[in-house]
């Protein structure tokens, strides 16, 4: 591998975890935000906000499974199974986090980033920095589930109905 090459993956990486972090530290505002009425109620469509941070919780341990599995050199699950993770399966796994508090919720959201970040610890730059390759898409699938809520978030909490969906890097799609 050239030095550029290298030096190219460790600065995508950075950027790759920076966004990671830029992502989640806006969901996090945006949830700081809403008012204490909206934790156990209807927020967005038929989810309260508690159901939110329960979904993002329960997303970001199968991201952190699927690239466990990356690190013991299987193919994720997670890549195979796109249909298996459909709209029942969302709420199914909401449903199960209902019995929660919120505050139990919202910990194991900020318990599986410090997971999903220690696990992202032993990826190489070329693992997390060159694009196409699997921990690389997998991050970048964790940015947007992050960016897809807190925006939905932004939304809801300035009165509009939703908002555009954007493709990765912010373009509209």
């Amino acid at each position: 591998m050239a030095e550029d090459d290298t030096r190219g993956f460790a600065d995508e990486r950075r950027r790759l975890l920076g966004e990671l972090e830029l992502e989640r530290n806006q969901l996090m505002r945006n949830i700081e935000t809403c008012r204490i009425r909206d934790i156990e109620r209807p927020f967005i469509g038929d989810w309260s906000l508690k159901d939110i941070v329960g979904h993002v919780a329960t997303w970001e341990a199968e991201f952190t499974a699927a690239l466990r599995e990356v690190r013991d050199g299987r193919r994720p699950a997670l890549l195979d199974g796109a249909d298996a993770y459909d709209d029942e399966w969302n709420a199914d796994h909401v449903e199960r986090k209902r019995s929660l508090t919120f505050w139990s919720a919202l910990e194991q959201l900020k318990a599986g980033r410090a997971r999903l970040l220690a696990l992202l610890d032993g990826f190489g730059d070329d693992a997390l920095g060159e694009a196409g390759r699997v921990p690389n898409r997998l991050v970048r699938a964790a940015i947007e589930h992050d960016r897809e809520h807190w925006r939905l978030i932004a939304a809801r909490l300035a009165g509009m109905p939703g908002v555009r969906a954007t493709a990765a890097g912010g373009e509209e799609r």
